[in-house]
């Protein structure tokens, strides 16, 4: 917690703050006046400031929700409690019995109470992060709660987030920073000429305060697949009406019900039979996923393509869940080049044995 001491002068009477730059301009200061309002501790030491009080506001800040899923754009909500309070009061220039420091006295000691209140308050909501890429965004940063009193709680402060669907789970610190001003002084002049209404100084501070919070990222299901084997790992190029099998095992710690396996595969690849539903598939449990694959002839040989597999299921908490994994397959020749090249081959591997043989008799 950061304190700027950089306090501000504003003159006022009892019913509306007079700005004091306002009131210089109007009113040609006294002596003691002009060394008042050039001291760092001026109200300490000017004769009308009768009261010395201790105390500030302490802003407290709350996470309303510090669970977010992957993959989700949400918002978070910050509230605010003031838990400042008054630790002392003191008499700092006691009043004399004239009519007009007893009435200024009362004023100020009733202006003290007001050093607890947090005025213009605002609060930024920062993750700090190190690396290049960051796990989620703030959307908005800052929010503003007006004034808060002693014990005053603000209403609900709204932070949009968005939480990248690659973002490991697990906890991340998030940083409320909060700012505003407070008074930290206030005196009461007397004037004789007006017993009811003496000059009324102010003395304001800003401050700020940083609050660490800690926000969890969790999976958005307790199912977690991953494909264990791919049969067969290899396809031709320009064959047709494959089947391909491959072994998923839900890793996760919930079952997954009514769950449809549909592919999508890179370009390239063509899926005649896209879905592979499976009824239950508990933890730790293995199923087969069934599909037909047509393989485009302009299919790169030599290449590992891609097959995305989009998990629809329910499980114990939530229903209509989505997750993903991938799945690779590779591409090869096939056709008469191949058959060519594999019989120029054999051929010539032939040729060196033959001629290999001759040389040796000829020795």
């Amino acid at each position: 917690m950061n304190a700027d001491r950089s306090p501000s002068l504003r003159l006022a009477s009892p019913l509306r703050l007079v700005l004091l730059l306002l009131s210089m301009l109007l009113i040609h200061p006294t002596a003691s006046e002009a060394a008042f309002l050039g001291s760092p501790n001026a109200l300490e030491m000017f004769p009308g400031d009768f009261y010395k009080v201790e105390g500030s506001p302490e802003i407290a800040v709350s996470l309303d929700r510090a669970r977010v899923y992957q993959g989700e754009e949400t918002s978070l909500y910050l509230t605010l409690t003031n838990r400042g309070r008054v630790t002392s009061i003191r008499v700092n220039d006691p009043p004399t019995t004239s009519p007009e420091e007893m009435y200024a006295a009362k004023v100020e000691l009733e202006l003290e109470n007001a050093r607890t209140t947090a005025q213009d308050v605002s609060v930024s909501l920062l993750f700090p992060h190190t690396g290049d890429e960051a796990p989620l965004e703030v959307m908005r940063q800052v929010a503003y709660a007006g004034n808060l009193r002693e014990g005053q709680v603000s209403s609900r402060l709204e932070f949009p987030i968005e939480v990248y669907e690659r973002t490991p789970p697990g906890d991340y610190d998030l940083l409320a920073v909060v700012n505003y001003t407070y008074q930290w002084d206030v005196a009461a002049k007397p004037k004789s000429s007006r017993p009811e209404n003496p000059d009324i100084f102010y003395l304001y501070e800003s401050k700020s305060e940083t609050v660490p919070l800690t926000l969890r990222v969790v999976r958005e299901s307790g199912a977690e697949f991953r494909v264990k084997e791919v049969m067969p790992a290899d396809l031709k190029v320009g064959s047709r009406d494959n089947v391909v099998k491959m072994t998923i095992e839900n890793v996760g710690d919930d079952y997954a019900r009514d769950l449809v396996a549909r592919l999508r595969p890179e370009s390239g690849i063509y899926v005649s039979v896209d879905e592979s539903p499976i009824p239950l598939l508990r933890p730790g449990e293995t199923a087969e996923l069934v599909y037909k694959l047509d393989i485009s002839k302009d299919a790169v040989p030599e290449k590992t393509y891609s097959l995305k597999i989009l998990f629809e299921f329910s499980d114990s908490r939530k229903k209509d869940l989505f997750e993903t994994e991938n799945a690779y397959l590779r591409i090869e020749e096939d056709g008469p080049w191949g058959l060519i090249f594999g019989a120029v081959l054999v051929a010539l591997v032939a040729s060196g044995l033959l001629i290999l043989r001759q040389r040796r008799g000829q020795v």
